[in-house]
């Protein structure tokens, strides 16, 4: 279910921005009610590409990626991180921009 979301959604930046995070939300929409377990609960850092598991309740099934390092509070599943010669691109996605991503092979 996490490699659907992340490499078969069409995603787009939330209009109510954060400094800490790129929020991609319909992804939460689309799969409510599924169960999204806890994977890599580690330390975030800048590119780290997260989704919320069923442990963060009304957020689970979102799609974000960490603009700035930060304390995992334990419910947030890592499950990628953008290559670094392309982490530049995170400080060009503006509000309701909508974004893929590719999987690197």
């Amino acid at each position: 279910m996490e490699r659907d979301i992340l490499f078969n959604e069409l995603h787009f930046n939330r209009g109510d921005v954060s400094e800490y995070m790129i929020r991609s939300t319909q992804s939460r929409v689309k799969y409510k009610g599924h169960k999204f377990e806890l994977i890599n609960p580690k330390e975030i850092e800048k590119g780290d590409i997260i989704i919320e598991s069923s442990l963060y309740t009304h957020y689970a099934g979102e799609m974000q990626i960490a603009l700035k390092a930060m304390e995992n509070s334990g419910r947030s599943s890592v499950v990628g991180k953008v290559v670094d010669e392309e982490i530049f691109l995170l400080d060009q996605i503006r509000p309701w921009q909508k974004f893929r991503l590719r999987e690197k092979i």
